[in-house]
């Protein structure tokens, strides 16, 4: 089986290369630069996957469903449904993207129309993005956050004791919440989580593989706020 992760630096394709680091896969790595993935003749989404098998070719995106694909593949870096920790695995893997990022992505959209808005103007967009981060989007990022540090102040992983790639998804836009919330120092045990993270070898592998730039992606996020 040959795989081939077509990968853009501090995007979320980043879970998928620290994914094939923890499942020990070998595996092509093409890394895009922004310029480059933003030509219009080479429109890429990133993670894209492909896997060719037995003179067959599939090709993947979105990174729920990467990771899904490839552990089942490996049945490994999951829980099974006979498990405890079965309900939350499920639920967590699927808020990463479902209901955590989306947050994260409006502040995000506020933030690239200010910028964008002409400055004799630009006040009232501003003005916009400021009103909307505290009257919806901080608030509904506090709950969340408040959901992942009770449940986080009780187990070590997401799925309880056992690592999975729930932890994998959420890592993102944890990460970039982690910037984008003012108050995310309020949550210690989302801190030491992170940290947990950090400190797993196939991570810090993933990174230094995938041109990871820590300033360059608190510097994209810390800016919403």
């Amino acid at each position: 089986m040959n795989i081939t992760l077509h990968h853009l630096p501090n995007s979320r394709s980043q879970r998928i290369l620290w994914l094939l680091e923890e499942l020990n896969l070998n595996y092509d790595l093409i890394i895009y630069s922004k310029n480059t993935a933003d030509k219009p003749n080479g429109q890429m989404k990133f993670p894209t996957l492909h896997i060719e098998q037995n003179s067959q070719s599939q090709t993947l995106t979105e990174s729920s469903a990467v990771a899904e694909y490839l552990c089942q593949l490996e049945q490994k870096i999951m829980v099974q449904p006979a498990d405890s920790s079965y309900w939350n695995f499920c639920f967590y893997k699927n808020f990463a993207d479902a209901g955590f990022m989306p947050n994260l992505a409006l502040k995000q959209v506020f933030t690239q129309i200010a910028q964008q808005t002409p400055w004799p103007v630009r006040f009232v967009s501003l003005a916009f993005k400021a009103a909307f981060n505290q009257g919806y989007l901080n608030p509904e990022l506090e709950k969340q956050l408040q959901m992942l540090m009770s449940h986080l102040q009780q187990n070590t992983w997401l799925a309880g004791n056992q690592f999975s790639m729930a932890d994998i998804l959420l890592w993102f836009p944890l990460q970039a919440c982690a910037y984008a919330y003012p108050q995310f120092s309020d949550y210690p045990a989302l801190e030491q989580y992170l940290k947990q993270i950090k400190s797993r070898p196939a991570f810090q592998s993933a990174l230094q593989k995938g041109h990871w730039s820590a300033e360059e992606f608190q510097r994209y996020w810390q800016i919403t706020q």
